[in-house]
């Protein structure tokens, strides 16, 4: 009995060493994971290559998009970094979004919900979307799928962080749909020259490369979903990517030819030529020695600055000048300016424009924010795609609402009113001043029953909380009128009132 006892022990002390190596392996793998290397340096053979693409190129690269879609990309990544307009609208696009979101419940019948289940699974969901950092990494996929049209990503996934990584964009295509969103295909052929870079991949991809080495097969095979997928803005054309913006690129360089001429313009009237005549008789022959003029000339080019040239002629010379004399003279700079927002779809407004109309500008970003908004509705297919696929997550769904700094006013009373007609949109309202549902009830709890920050400070006291007859009658002001409206709320007359007082 006492040697069964012992034997029990021991087995139970080797199961418990057995767990906490286990354990530990885990808990190792995931610290790697959370710290995610995307190259090493010490043996990095690869360096990005850029191009100057001229105006000719661009117009051969839109003549066949599907043909020259590499070149295309590489001609919008490299415009990006050298065009400050450019990059200057892509990044208008992608703050109009606050990615703010809420977590709905999907698929529940409230009157058979068991409400503790439904609040573990609904905190899981909130923990799920906080290890995302969604407000950090969704503005980088925003910018790769307006500037390139598509994005291509996979996820790593640990307990307590999820990591989008980018896949390389000429070695992916998009091979289905499913659940409404894009699966993608990799070209395992990527890794027979970078085949340093498998081990900064998802196993997922080492163990598919061997398969395409050893089994000979196609070069082409698909991700795993959900956690491989594509994010593209031209949702229309699935065969290839044309970047949203591609049709500006030509007037980006007439920026530039218009800033060249005006320089050279510029440089030619710092110029000045001084002609010295030589006199000549009746009879045609000279009235001054042409050596002694000569050594005139020479005497007086010897002490001209170097922006003033001379000439010794026996002609008297006029002045040609290319300027434009007329007063409307216009700014060709500032045309070429305005012509590239206009064919981008934006208004010119919003980039330092005199004639500016707050009301016109507001109707503006609202078309704008459509635009974003349907690619952040993708992403949130993703979302939920990858939620959905959990255990916890069947009966959930992200929301993200259609908010930007420039709305955030409007529809922040928009759901204050509706809550106070007994509509549930607390969270919506919450969520678009930036106070996120996992944070929603902790920062209550932290306020009300940890700092007590309720006892500690008293509102301020107004007229509106106060009896007739403890008003101060000194209190009282000249100032009267109705408060004063913002922008969206005042039309254009006004406006230009406001500003006239």
């Amino acid at each position: 009995m006492a040697e069964t006892t012992i034997q029990d022990g021991i087995k139970r002390v080797a199961k418990k060493q057995k767990d906490v190596e286990g354990f530990i392996g885990i808990s190792s793998k995931f610290a790697v994971l959370n710290r995610l290397t995307t190259r090493d340096l010490n043996n990095n053979t690869n360096a990005p290559t850029f191009s100057l693409y001229s105006k000719d190129d661009i117009t051969t690269y839109l003549s066949n998009p599907y043909t020259y879609e590499k070149q295309l990309r590489r001609a919008v990544t490299y415009i990006y970094g050298a065009s400050s307009h450019f990059r200057r609208l892509i990044q208008y696009f992608v703050g109009l979004s606050d990615l703010c979101y809420i977590v709905e419940p999907y698929r529940i019948d409230p009157k058979k919900a068991n409400i503790k289940t439904v609040n573990n699974n609904y905190r899981k969901v909130l923990n799920m979307l906080s290890s995302m950092s969604v407000k950090t990494q969704f503005p980088k996929i925003l910018t790769v799928v307006l500037r390139e049209d598509t994005f291509f990503g996979t996820l790593w996934v640990t307990n307590d962080n999820i990591t989008i990584q980018q896949l390389p964009s000429e070695y992916c295509a998009v091979s289905s749909i499913e659940g409404n969103v894009l699966n993608v295909t990799f070209d395992f052929s990527y890794f027979d020259s970078h085949s340093n870079m498998l081990d900064f991949y998802p196993a997922e991809f080492k163990t598919k490369y061997n398969t395409y080495k050893n089994q000979r097969m196609s070069k082409w095979i698909e991700l795993d979903s959900p956690t491989s997928f594509a994010i593209k803005c031209n949702t229309d054309i699935l065969d290839y990517s044309i970047p949203p913006f591609a049709g500006i690129l030509r007037e980006i360089y007439d920026i530039e030819d218009y800033k060249q001429l005006k320089l050279t313009k510029t440089a030619l009237e710092n110029y000045a030529m001084l002609a010295m005549t030589l006199p000549m008789e009746d009879d045609g022959s000279w009235g001054i020695d042409l050596d002694k003029a000569k050594e005139f000339w020479r005497n007086l080019d010897a002490v001209l600055p170097e922006e003033v040239g001379s000439v010794l002629t026996p002609m008297p010379l006029n002045k040609i000048s290319f300027e434009r004399s007329n007063t409307g003279d216009t700014n060709t700079i500032a045309d070429a300016e305005q012509n590239l927002f206009t064919a981008a779809g934006v208004s010119s407004l919003l980039f330092n424009n005199e004639k500016a109309s707050a009301n016109a500008l507001l109707l503006s970003i609202k078309a704008d924010q459509a635009i974003t908004y349907g690619i952040i509705k993708s992403i949130e297919d993703v979302i939920n795609r990858f939620i959905q696929s959990q255990s916890y997550g069947k009966n959930f769904k992200v929301n993200f609402l259609d908010v930007s700094a420039y709305n955030r006013k409007e529809a922040g009373e928009a759901y204050l009113k509706a809550a106070s007609y007994g509509l549930p949109t607390i969270s919506m309202y919450a969520a678009s001043q930036g106070l996120g549902q996992a944070e929603l009830d902790g920062m209550s709890f932290l306020e009300t029953q940890v700092l007590g920050l309720q006892d500690l400070f008293r509102p301020i006291q107004s007229s509106t909380q106060m009896s007739g007859d403890n008003l101060d009658s000194n209190a009282a002001t000249d100032e009267g009128g109705a408060p004063t409206k913002g922008v969206g709320e005042i039309t254009e007359s006004g406006e230009q009132n406001q500003e006239d007082a």
